[in-house]
């Protein structure tokens, strides 16, 4: 039987060069693909295939096509993910946005009515993840969660991470005067975490985000009230002076000693 830890070190390699952008046969698709795909402006951010321009068909045939969890992937890089198990140790920042009330509100809407709302939810959470090209983690229940890989979103990943957080309180409603159209809390936290891809050999798979940073952020939004972000002290070393935030004293659920995070609202217009 493979020892875990075996399989990390041995896949460990790989996914940092992967994540690094240094992988060879990734440095090798790029610079082909810039040349099969010259006029394209959108571009999967690992190997450069062209989303857009005359290109675009062809690079659709050749399973280049954009990846449905993050369109700012394609397909083709996506099966990595699929054919490897594995992952490395990066640092990440990571957002979590879970809905207030949930149970409540289910219970005094039919099913199908509750169903739509969180479609628009989700809908409007991925628009954002996008946006801020996050990598969309999990979308489960009430709550969805997205990931921000330095090496793929860019240096200022935990300031997008925060800029997501903000805009979907607002795009929730919570900017409005009238209240939100779904209340909801956010948690953003960064640290190393484990990332890669979890699974069976030849079968079912997860790209999957694991370790204390996880849990972390988890804590974090269960402690948020609706219309809330709360960001952790490593998150707001980076923002401190962009966006205007009160210190509060957090206990939270698995860690024993009180967390000193930072709680921010979006302004009614």
């Amino acid at each position: 039987m493979t020892d875990p830890a075996d399989q990390t070190k041995k896949f460990d390699p790989l996914w940092r060069a992967i994540f690094s952008g240094e992988h060879p046969e990734l440095v090798r698709s790029r610079k082909l693909l810039r040349l099969l795909s010259p006029t394209a402006h959108d571009r999967c951010r690992l190997c450069y295939a062209g989303f857009d321009g005359f290109t675009a068909p062809v690079m659709r045939v050749i399973g280049r096509g954009q990846w449905l969890r993050n369109p700012h992937f394609c397909e083709k890089c996506e099966s990595v993910l699929a054919e490897h198990r594995g992952g490395a140790e990066i640092e990440i920042a990571v957002l979590y946005a879970d809905v207030r009330g949930s149970t409540q509100i289910a219970a005094g809407m039919r099913p199908a009515e509750f169903g739509a709302l969180m479609q628009r939810f989700f809908e409007t959470a991925i628009k954002i993840f996008t946006w801020s090209d996050a990598i969309v983690d999990k979308m489960s229940g009430d709550e969805v969660i997205a990931v921000y890989v330095p090496a793929l979103t860019g240096a200022d990943y935990r300031q997008r991470a925060v800029a997501a957080g903000l805009k979907l309180l607002r795009a929730t409603g919570h900017d409005d005067p009238a209240g939100p159209w779904l209340s909801i809390g956010v948690g953003v936290h960064s640290g190393e975490t484990f990332m890669g891809s979890i699974g069976v050999e030849g079968g079912n798979y997860q790209f999957a985000a694991l370790g204390d940073t996880m849990n972390f952020g988890a804590r974090l939004v269960a402690a948020a009230k609706g219309g809330e972000m709360i960001m952790s002290e490593a998150v707001w070393k980076d923002v401190s002076g962009e966006i205007p935030a009160k210190p509060r004293s957090l206990q939270l659920k698995g860690y024993t000693e009180p967390v000193k995070a930072y709680v921010t609202r979006v302004k009614p217009e």
